[in-house]
């Protein structure tokens, strides 16, 4: 399929676009540096749907845990941390070959850019080599986390007895390390849940560097090329980074997560067999599906299981996969770099209606590269799925435009009945990687020392704009982040984004027969952070945004606006921390909601979605009780002027004003 070319699919549709281009022209004219975000807090409040976040704190912990010895780590190695690039991975070696040992992470910031070196230094470890290190004996060393939430007043489900369970969730999560075998379990139960192991995940993973390089045994994801077949932990979605279109990490990773879908369950293992690695796999799971008429209409990702209803579709339907993945390692002057291919075959116990319905085993497969030519890299996935081998693909080239600008380049065109069950393809809607073209285009860049730019401009097409509506669409988005470091004292940060976008609507014609027609809707909106630090123990954080929505219906606009202001302070001293925010919001309806990042327990990911007029605070305390125990708790409360009742059906809680607590404790050892 070839993207189409129309003037109505390639004009500009926004002021904002055409900012975003200008800026980026008089960018390029005074070359400005590559920057990444502040930390890892600015990342994920970038986005109102990041991705797989649990999963990429989770590796970032085993990281921080066993860190990366720089000055011996291979390509492959350096490439584990999510916020290095291909080019960073060799800039690092060349640096090392050119100039000797890095020590410390301002010789870091010598062979990368300084803000990725910062980012990146805490997982790693500069120790200096020795030549004859004695072998030590292999220690235990893990970590154990628990939490217990519930919510006030609680669920309409639980006091009708619709739900099987009680007012409260569990998590418990095991992590223990034995010289080169890991062991990760998880248990949780979710609010109003009856089994207090309603979702359990067990994987135990051997890790060295002969040639059984990986073996994982239990829960794991898999992640091939750019995720086309298989992308099952996605750290951030479109929208969060810039220049985050490659699917990064681990071809095969221990899963240790509480989302309750998107693993595996068998075996995998990968064979360094140079220059090319093997990597294998099978998995026998059960999954949650909806089921009509003999064929699976809907896998289910909700993970609930509070319900009659939702407790008869548990673990309903069996899922098979069985897949190759063969790897070459490419050096030849100065390229290197990676070109594969994939083979699999899935299969469920009911059709699958997605993939035609059909009974039997479904073939996949697909090709990759990844290659560094000079300091270009380049990037591209095929994949083909069905019996008529439907065919998607996107490649993307990565490179410093100057010294002080990074840049990324990316087409993608993805087939309309295209289906994997396992993909995590990068785009505006379709991660299946199906029905979705576009043309994207990020940048990084530091304008002044202390003044970076973070844009990207993606233009997409839906070839059936959905399974009401099958006639093409098109639309644009637009975004901007600017962070100016006044002081060291005070930080700015600006966001702003401009989205033009259809969506089918189901509207009543003269005689009330109902039809779906596409309903453009224009979406701005402008963030400004103002980020105080006070002293080394207060730090002041300021927010302000607005949004505006307008759908443009037959005959008439739908305007909706929306506004939110908090303010937060963070306090350390010793072995205590706290963190408070209070928050005002007004929004006319959910299509201009406002979505924020708010702090919580270790390991725990919350983006809330307010909209509807009121106010909420939070505040989280932690403390060390002793050098590896932690324990921490969490308290929020919204109030709402515009509802007697907040949310609806079996979820509805009987008042205006809901609040929930957090307690949780982190034993490391």
């Amino acid at each position: 399929m070839v993207m189409s070319s129309s003037p109505s699919f390639l004009r500009q549709r926004s002021v904002a676009a055409l900012f975003f281009l200008v800026f980026f022209g008089f960018s390029l004219c005074y070359s400005f540096l590559a920057a990444a975000a502040d930390d890892l807090e600015a990342l994920f409040d970038q986005s109102d749907m990041p991705g797989d976040i649990e999963q990429l704190l989770l590796e970032l912990q085993q990281l921080k845990q066993r860190k990366i010895p720089v000055n011996t780590a291979t390509q492959e190695d350096l490439l584990l941390i999510p916020f290095l690039s291909l080019e960073d991975a060799r800039s690092i070696i060349d640096y090392r070959n050119s100039k000797g040992l890095l020590t410390s992470e301002e010789q870091l910031a010598e062979a990368i850019d300084a803000e990725t070196a910062q980012r990146v230094s805490p997982f790693l470890s500069f120790e200096p080599l020795v030549l004859e290190e004695p072998k030590k004996k292999a220690e235990i060393r893990g970590s154990w986390y628990s939490r217990y939430f519930s919510e006030i007043p609680e669920r309409s489900g639980i006091t009708t007895g619709k739900y099987g369970g009680e007012n409260y969730k569990l998590y418990n999560r095991l992590s223990v390390v034995y010289g080169d075998v890991a062991v990760n379990g998880v248990m949780e139960k979710d609010v109003g849940e009856p089994d207090i192991d309603d979702f359990t995940s067990l994987s135990v993973a051997y890790n060295s560097s002969g040639i059984l390089e990986q073996l994982i045994a239990g829960n794991y994801a898999v992640n091939i090329g750019q995720g086309l077949l298989f992308g099952q932990s996605r750290y951030f979605s479109k929208g969060v980074d810039p220049l985050g279109v490659k699917l990064t990490g681990r071809r095969l990773k221990p899963y240790a997560s509480s989302t309750e879908n998107g693993f595996m369950q068998g075996a995998a293992t990968t064979f360094n067999l140079e220059p090319f690695k093997l990597t294998a796999f099978y998995s026998d799971n059960l999954v949650d599906a909806s089921v009509e008429d003999g064929v699976v209409t809907t896998i289910r990702t909700s993970g609930y299981h509070r319900t009659e209803s939702e407790i008869e579709h548990r673990d309903n339907v069996t899922e098979r996969v069985a897949g190759v993945n063969l790897l070459y390692s490419l050096q030849s002057g100065g390229v290197s770099g990676t070109l594969g291919g994939t083979w699999a075959r899935y299969h469920y116990g009911i059709p699958l209606e997605d993939a035609g319905g059909e009974k039997g085993w479904n073939d996949i497969g697909g090709v990759e590269a990844d290659l560094l030519i000079g300091k270009v890299n380049l990037f591209a996935e095929a994949a083909v799925t069905g019996k008529e081998q439907n065919l998607s693909w996107i490649s993307g080239v990565r490179f410093p435009l100057t010294e002080k600008i990074h840049t990324v380049l990316a087409v993608r065109d993805y087939h309309n009945i295209f289906f994997s069950p396992f993909a995590g393809a990068f785009a505006e809607r379709a991660d299946d990687a199906a029905n979705e073209e576009g043309y994207y285009i990020g940048l990084e860049a530091e304008i002044l020392e202390n003044l970076q730019l973070g844009a990207y401009y993606d233009i997409f097409r839906f070839p059936e704009l959905s399974s009401r509506y099958k006639l093409p669409s098109t639309g644009d988005e637009s975004k901007i982040f600017l962070t100016w470091r006044q002081s060291p004292v005070l930080t700015a940060e600006l966001l702003l984004q401009n989205q033009y976008k259809e969506e089918a609507k189901k509207l009543f014609g003269p005689t009330g027969l109902e039809y779906y027609t596409p309903v453009p809707f224009t979406s701005n909106r402008a963030r400004l952070d103002l980020i105080t630090r006070i002293s080394k123990m207060l730090t002041l954080r300021t927010r302000g945004e607005v949004k505006f929505v307008k759908g443009e219906y037959h005959g008439y606009d739908d305007h909706t606006n929306g506004w939110l202001v908090y303010q937060q302070a963070a306090l350390k001293k010793g072995s205590l921390a706290f963190t408070g925010r209070y928050t005002r919001f007004h929004t006319d309806n959910y299509d201009s909601a406002i979505y924020v990042y708010e702090n919580d327990l270790p390991l725990v990911f919350t983006l809330k979605s307010y909209y509807g007029r009121g106010q909420a605070v939070f505040a989280l305390l932690s403390i060390d009780i002793m050098e590896n125990f932690d324990l921490s708790a969490r308290f929020e409360k919204a109030w709402y002027v515009d509802r007697d009742v907040y949310s609806s059906g079996n979820d509805e809680r009987d008042t205006n004003a809901p609040a929930s607590y957090h307690l949780g404790c982190a034993l490391k050892f």
